[in-house]
Parts: structure tokens; sequence; C-alpha cells
């Protein structure tokens, strides 16, 4: 009797012991994983401090801790501590998710969603998975999901309301932006013609496109539209005007203008692709999760190129690979197509100045077999330019051009015109304004 309850007595204070050794490691894991999660966010990183943090969080992950196990991933993710590895974060996000962390479910979705980390892109696995999250952020990106209908048909009004119950401050800028916007998506006007013939994810594949630019005809300004695309590269994300500005042949200085940004940087072209040495740009957002962040920074790693003749005009096909630092990931699917800008001679510019109290300025005028259009814009604008018989007396009307331009001076070439002697009637529209000109065809 005396040996058991002896025995009895023993047990109790080993429990007691691995008890308090048990609370002891909870408290100091829960400190080193705040540490991890401000970390994250720190700009003072270094080496040796990432190494020592990546080898504690690992041991302790190693040792079944769901938590620990969410927090390597992000580790893995984004390179800290050990060389960056997306398939690896992802597995880490799924066995954390697996032995009970539910932040770690948002993580998988967001894989899904973009298509990182060996798995495909799905947006039906992504939506689940958030789903599965009890996490603010996967309420978030639920509400995004159903805006722009990916993987779904787009249903603003379930958008808003999740957005109105989340409890995230990214949620509640997001939401006001939300509200406002007309349309989700947007479309391409300059090319809409050419986007028609086929879709955007065939055109972003380049697959029947096989004639690779000259690097001589490179040389001077192209202009055109930055279409970003959704991650399954059937929708078209934004529109924003764009311009490439390269010369000396082979070896380029490259200036590329998106929207209200311009970088340059040196870059060699061969056989259709376009790299540069470090060109960054920060990209204007459409919609923001936080007030002051308008621009995000893209790391443009190169442009493959391909030519075609479109519209009387030789146009350059092009499919942008981007990565975001901040984040550290891919950026969207990116298309560009471009037009050369045209050179404007010293009689084009006198023409122009003779021309200085019109809107709308042309040369040369009769017309022949191109006309050069200059106009001023207060702010980049949708613009459309058409070219109708100006009596009447036959059917000719031809749109000559729709398309994004830029804030400020622009020149726009035009090929396609008439060819029956006559007078003409060359349309602006922009912004619900409307202004003529006459032109004349000898």
């Amino acid at each position: 009797m005396r040996k058991s309850t002896t025995f009895s007595f023993l047990l109790f204070v080993l429990f007691q012991v691995v008890g308090t050794f048990a609370q002891e490691d909870a408290v100091g894991h829960e400190e080193l994983f705040r540490e991890v999660e401000n970390y994250l966010y720190s700009p003072q990183q270094n080496h040796k401090e990432s190494k020592s943090l990546y080898k504690e969080v690992k041991s302790v992950a190693e040792t079944g801790n769901a938590d620990a196990m969410y927090y390597l991933g992000m580790l893995q993710k984004d390179g800290i501590g050990t060389s960056q590895n997306l398939k690896k974060a992802r597995n880490s996000f799924k066995k954390a998710h697996d032995l009970g962390n539910t932040k770690s479910a948002y993580a998988v979705g967001y894989f899904h969603l973009k298509g990182m980390g060996a798995v495909p892109q799905d947006y039906k696995k992504a939506y689940n998975w958030f789903k599965k999250s009890s996490e603010p952020i996967a309420k978030h990106w639920r509400a995004k999901m159903e805006f722009f209908g990916l993987g779904r048909k787009a249903n603003k009004s379930k958008a808003l309301k999740i957005l109105r119950a989340n409890k995230l401050y990214n949620s509640e800028v997001l939401l006001k932006q939300f509200e406002e916007s007309i349309s989700p998506t947007e479309s391409s006007e300059g090319f809409k013609d050419f986007i028609a013939q086929s879709s955007v994810s065939e055109i972003h594949g380049l697959g029947s496109f096989h004639s690779f630019p000259d690097s001589k005809m490179l040389d001077g300004t192209w202009e055109g539209e930055y279409i970003e695309l959704d991650w399954s590269k059937n929708k078209v994300f934004r529109v924003l005007p764009v311009s490439l500005e390269m010369s000396n042949a082979v070896n380029f200085k490259a200036t590329l203008k998106i929207s209200d940004s311009v970088s340059s940087a040196s870059a060699t072209y061969s056989a259709g692709l376009l790299q540069f040495s470090s060109l960054n740009i920060p990209i204007k957002k459409k919609f923001t999760d936080y007030p002051n962040f308008t621009h995000l920074m893209n790391e443009i790693k190169s442009i493959e190129l391909r030519e075609l003749f479109y519209n009387g005009q030789t146009v350059l096909v092009g499919r942008l690979k981007a990565f975001l630092p901040v984040w550290e990931e891919p950026a969207n699917p990116i298309l560009i197509l471009l037009r050369k800008k045209p050179k404007i001679s010293e009689a084009a510019i006198a023409a122009f100045e003779e021309q200085a109290s019109d809107f709308l300025k042309v040369y040369p005028n009769p017309i022949e077999q191109h006309l050069l259009v200059n106009f001023e814009l207060p702010h980049e604008a949708n613009v459309s330019l058409d070219i109708r018989e100006y009596y009447g007396t036959n059917s000719y009307r031809n749109s000559v051009f729709s398309g994004i331009r830029a804030e400020g001076n622009n020149t726009i070439e035009i090929l396609d015109l008439p060819q029956t002697p006559g007078s003409y009637l060359l349309t602006i529209k922009f912004d619900g304004i409307t202004e003529n000109k006459i032109l004349i065809k000898k």
C-alpha cells in the first residue's frame, strides 16, 4: 500500500515537471513566433540573424509544431535564412494546415490563386482553401475573387458584403474603391480587333507569332498598351499607356514608361528576347489595400518580342516578365502591344506650329500615303480617331485609331487613308469631347 502511494506521488511530481517544461516551451515558442512575425517585415534583416532564425524555426517545426511549420513556410517563401523555394514553402503550409494551423489554409489558397509553388493555377481550389481559413485576409481575398469574377461569375454585391463584414483595415480601404468602381476589369481599346481574333491567353503564349523583330528596327520609340492579365490569363485586369525607347542596336539603352512612371537601364537583345540589366519601375495600382500604397515596384526582367503586320502598321507583341520585390513573387502575366512612334520631320513641326490654335493638328493636308495627327491631352485618356466622307456622298467611314494615350503631346501616324479624291472629316473623341478637322484628298 505504501509502495503504491509512493509511486502515485512520483507520477504526480513527474507530470507537474513535464507540464511546467511544456508551458515554458509554449511561452518560448510564442516569443519566437512574435520575433519571426516582426522580422518578416523588418527592413533591418541581415544574413547572420536570418540564418539563425530559420534554423531555430526549422528545429521547432520538426517537432510537429503547427505554428512553427507555418512560419517555416513564410521564411521559405521569402528566402529568409535560406534560398527562396516556393515549392518547399507550399509543402510547409500544407503540413502546417494538417497539424491545425488555420493561417496556412490561406497561404495554400494563395499559391493556387496565382499558380505558385509547383501547383497549377486553380481558382476553385484557391477559393475553397480561403473558405477553410478563419483569417480575415482569406475573406479579403474571397471578396476580390467575387468582385473580379475569378473562377466564378463576378458578383459585386457579394464582394461588398464580405468586405463590410470583414474586420480588416485592408478591407475597409478596398471597400470604398470597389463601391465606386463601375467595372472591375478593362479591355484593350487600341488593339481590341486584334485581341478579338483570338484571346489574350493565346496572344500571351506567343505560339502563333514566329517573326522576331530585327535589332535595327527596334531603334526608336514604340508606344502602345501595357495589358495586365489575371493569373489564368483569360481576363484583362487593366490597361495602361506604355512606351519603350531603344537605341544602339544589340546592346541597348532602354527607357520604359508605364503610365506616370519612367525608368531606364541597359539591355541586350537576341532572337526576340530583350533582357534588362536592372530595370525597376513603380507601376500605378488600380485598386490598393493601403491609402498611400498607390504604386507597386516591379523589377522588369525581360520582354519576349514578336513582330507582325496589323492595320497597315508593324506591331510588336511582347510578353513581359516581372518580379515583385516587396512580396518576393512573380508579377501578373503582362502583355505589351506597341506601334512605332512616327518620326516627325521639320516640315511637320512647322505645320503643327501653324495650327497652334487648333486642338487637332495634321500633316500633310492634302493627305497622301500617310497622315500625322497631333493633339495635346490634359490627362491620360481613351482616345478614338475616325475619318468619314465630309458631304456624305459616299459611305466611306473608317475608325483609324482607338486606345489609351498619355497626358501631354501626342502624335499618331495613320496609314489607312481614303484613296478616292474628295473632302473628309477627321474626328477625335475623348472624355465626351469631340473635335474635328477637314482633310483634303487630291
